[in-house]
């Protein structure tokens, strides 16, 4: 064991993707403490987060490419595998005192964003991480010190206020990059990282118009995941391949071996009267078994887009809201039913459902059974 008494910096994260806010962090912080070590330590599994869209070693690799070869070679500077070896998810009291066995006299500082500061005395063991190291702390914009918050050191300056997550939708949505560097970016498009060797795969296998029409939804259902607090990450997924077997030839749905609540004991009437709706629980199937998704929250999204169903989870809303709002179309009235959604998300959902229903009234469509019961559940919601 060491010894030595300078300090040493700790940087935890998902690094995922690793931004210009991560590497204008650590290296303001190497500046500033001059650590005996600096140490880099991507998780295995983030405790406050739901999804892990690349492996250890590929953030990993993004890491070494972010940080450049100019800081990763200066003195005392590596990437950890520590909490990688748990195969387990570490909590940063436990990190710390790994590294408190390894620099028992040492000066040790926990490095953050002041995005992560607010939520700080609502992490476990918060206390036991105070008693063995200082938190350093590099200021974003419109951080405001309220009060209430851990002791901490500043670095000087202030950083960028990048986010992973916002990155990781940008490139399922094909949007523009900031924050991350074009080297970084070619690694994640030669390794298909983030659904970007997906996204490809479906611009390939639909028409222009469809797969426009599909970008439009995802972009729709980030902006309500948003609102609602749901994962926009699901969100983006479930919206970009909803319609993923829109135009399959309906002899070929027809001959799919398509499972769940849209078919069940309608499967008969649903053949014979409205045969295009087995898209929706096709694409669930096609995502499931081309596309790898296995979220059950994301298939589910995709199998009741077009029927709706009573009950359904907040996701599964927002993409049957999603697909009718979507940017491309044109109907009277949307206009008034996209702003009504960021302000009024139930009453947004109740009056696509009701449109819905006048389309097949006037239409004369044969309406299938569940979005007969959920219009029928809106209905006696809105008396109560």
């Amino acid at each position: 064991m060491s010894n030595e008494k300078e300090p040493v910096i700790i940087y935890g994260g998902s690094f995922n993707p690793p931004h210009s806010g991560h590497i204008s962090l650590a290296k303001a912080a190497y500046r500033q403490i001059k650590p005996k070590a600096f140490y880099f330590v991507p998780n295995f599994h983030s405790p406050f987060k739901e999804m892990q869209p690349a492996s250890f070693n590929d953030r990993r690799n993004m890491l070494q490419i972010a940080a450049g070869e100019n800081f990763m070679n200066l003195p005392g500077v590596q990437i950890s595998s520590w909490e990688e070896d748990q195969k387990k998810i570490v909590y940063t009291w436990k990190t710390i005192a790994h590294f408190r066995r390894i620099h028992p006299n040492a000066k040790i500082y926990f490095l953050m964003g002041s995005d992560c500061l607010k939520s700080f005395n609502d992490w476990q063991r918060s206390r036991s991480i105070l008693r063995n190291a200082s938190l350093l702390v590099g200021i974003r914009p419109g951080f405001n010190i309220v009060g209430g918050e851990a002791p901490f050191v500043p670095l000087k300056g202030l950083f960028p206020a990048a986010a992973s997550s916002g990155i990781r939708i940008n490139i399922i949505l094909k949007h523009k990059t900031p924050g991350i560097s074009q080297a970084v970016m070619d690694y994640i498009k030669n390794r298909g990282l983030y659904f970007s060797q997906e996204v490809n795969m479906l611009r390939k296998e639909l028409s222009a118009r469809r797969y426009r029409h599909c970008v439009n939804v995802a972009r729709c259902a980030v902006e309500l995941a948003h609102i609602c607090a749901v994962p926009e990450y699901k969100a983006a997924i479930a919206g970009l391949l909803h319609d993923c077997a829109r135009e399959l030839d309906v002899e070929v749905l027809k001959a799919m071996r398509i499972q769940g609540p849209v078919l069940g004991r309608y499967r008969r009437d649903t053949v014979r009267f409205a045969p295009k709706l087995l898209h929706a629980p096709a694409g669930a199937m096609i995502a499931r078994e081309r596309y790898g998704v296995k979220d059950k929250d994301i298939l589910q999204a995709i199998q009741l887009h077009a029927t709706g169903m009573p009950d359904m989870p907040l996701l599964c809303k927002i993409i049957y809201m999603s697909d009718y709002l979507s940017e491309e179309r044109k109907f009277a009235g949307l206009d008034g039913l996209r702003k009504l959604a960021v302000t009024d998300f139930d009453a947004a959902f109740a009056a696509v459902a009701a449109a819905k229903a006048r389309y097949r009234e006037e239409k004369k469509c044969w309406a299938h059974p569940l979005s007969i019961q959920l219009w029928k559940q809106i209905k006696e919601t809105a008396e109560k």
